[in-house]
């Protein structure tokens, strides 16, 4: 027996606690299931305020957590009958087949459900002719199964442990023996049978599973509409971030190519000012070096030729025209808007969140994907049809019924939708799904639809 907190057991009979088979398992608040004396031990060792030994959720509600006696306290939790029922099926089964009754281990050849013993066939013709026990359950041992002795189990009377509950008591709530009939319970009303009560009693759990079901359902698909909403959003970020790196990469390109015609066009025209440049640079370099090392004398000789050479030479350089280079022009107001357009794009709204509470059953349909008005796509657009609709359709798209929907196809499937998977971004991403659109109606049904595939387009715009 542990003292500690365990994991959840592998095996569905065995106590996560001490690893053990369950012995009088007690149901938790958190529908756990932990031996009574696991549980005691825990609560004792750990405080009355402590929780599950596995989840952590509280095992006494407040106002007991106060009371001294633990064992009363635990006592007070619910027994897992039908646990306790498996337990036992599987020790009779497990057990030796001996007759309980004879001292020298006779092999036992049949099972009295009543009395709970194995019997051989000399006990058993006893047992058929005893008064007492004459219109007992008897089985044949080897033909006894599980399900068999499950469904033989009968719960006693508190008062009376060796007699069995036959009617319940509806005034104290519990089931009793015929003697707790008519002596104690002899003045509570309405007693009736364990059979005409479990029967009603079975109709009305199973209304209340279902409503627990229907809850489950219900969450389950908030969840799934909500993780199908966030991929789609995602979906068409990706998409529109995708087509804007696209434009501006094909902008660039083009502004880069219109610069690069602009620069072969200016560097045709700077030739001859190259030339003209160049001549310049030599005779002024010859200039300098004939003034720097010359003497005087020869200075003067050359006096005349070098001023007319010089002379020539301006002229010369003097007739090249001037390059003219176009400019470019950023507009920055434009582009300061559209640094703001970009930065308020991709904008989260929260939408009022709702309480999830008991469903009426079958009474509504939950919203669909496509009430959401911040992934769809603008609708005074122009409405392009048929093959131009399958190049342009988009993630959010609001669709219908189109012109190719096949006969087959619902009323509930046309009118109308939401996309969610389109063919080339879908197909991007790894999916094989060319020529077909992924929709979502707002009746709740989903499916694929032709919009290329086969030449057919089952959607229209709407």
């Amino acid at each position: 027996m542990a003292t500690a907190p365990a994991s959840t057991s592998s095996s569905p009979l065995e106590c996560p606690v001490c690893h053990e088979t369950f012995d009088e398992p007690k149901m938790l608040p958190c529908t756990h299931l932990v031996c009574t004396k696991c549980i005691l031990s825990w609560l004792a060792k750990a405080g009355a305020t402590a929780g599950c030994p596995l989840c952590r959720a509280p095992v006494l509600s407040p106002s007991r957590q106060g009371h001294h006696d633990l064992e009363a306290e635990v006592k007070r939790l619910p027994t897992d009958l039908v646990t306790v029922a498996v337990v036992d099926s599987q020790r009779v089964l497990a057990a030796p087949h001996v007759c309980d009754m004879c001292p020298n281990n006779v092999t036992a050849d049949s099972y009295c459900f009543q009395c709970a013993v194995k019997l051989c066939k000399t006990c058993t013709n006893y047992h058929k002719k005893l008064p007492v026990s004459k219109g007992h359950t008897l089985e044949d041992l080897h033909k006894l199964t599980q399900s068999r002795l499950i469904a033989s189990q009968r719960v006693t009377c508190k008062s009376h442990p060796d007699r069995p509950a036959e009617l319940y008591c509806p005034a104290h709530r519990e089931v009793i023996c015929i003697l707790c009939g008519t002596t104690g319970h002899g003045n509570c009303r309405n007693k009736k049978t364990i059979e005409d009560v479990a029967t009603k009693r079975r109709a009305e759990l199973k209304q209340e599973t279902q409503s627990l079901r229907d809850m489950e359902a219900v969450i389950n698909t908030q969840m799934n509409e909500a993780k199908d909403k966030l991929n789609v959003m995602r979906w068409i970020a990706n998409d529109t971030f995708d087509d804007l790196e696209q434009c501006l990469r094909k902008r660039r390109q083009e502004v880069n190519q219109l610069i690069q015609a602009e620069e072969d066009v200016t560097m045709t025209s700077l030739a001859e000012p190259e030339k003209s440049r160049a001549a310049l640079a030599l005779n002024a370099g010859s200039m300098e070096n004939l003034l720097d090392s010359a003497s005087s004398s020869a200075l003067l000789a050359m006096a005349s030729d070098l001023v007319s050479r010089l002379s020539e030479v301006k002229s010369q350089s003097g007739t090249v025209g001037r390059v003219e280079v176009a400019d470019l022009t950023l507009d920055d107001l434009k582009l300061n808007q559209l640094k703001a357009h970009i930065a308020s794009l991709g904008q989260m709204v929260k939408a009022p969140t709702t309480t999830v509470t008991t469903p009426q059953l079958s009474a509504t349909t939950p919203p669909a994907l496509s009430t959401s008005t911040s992934v769809t796509t603008p609708q005074n657009r122009d409405k392009p049809r048929r093959a131009e609709l399958a190049k342009v359709l988009r993630l959010g798209d609001r669709v219908r019924r189109g012109p190719d929907m096949p006969s087959y196809a619902t009323q509930d499937e046309g009118e109308p939708g939401t996309v969610i998977a389109v063919p080339l971004r879908a197909a991007r991403r790894g999916m094989n799904s060319t020529g077909w659109v992924h929709v979502r109606w707002d009746t709740g049904l989903e499916g694929w639809h032709r919009m290329g595939k086969h030449n057919q387009f089952d959607l229209d715009l709407m």
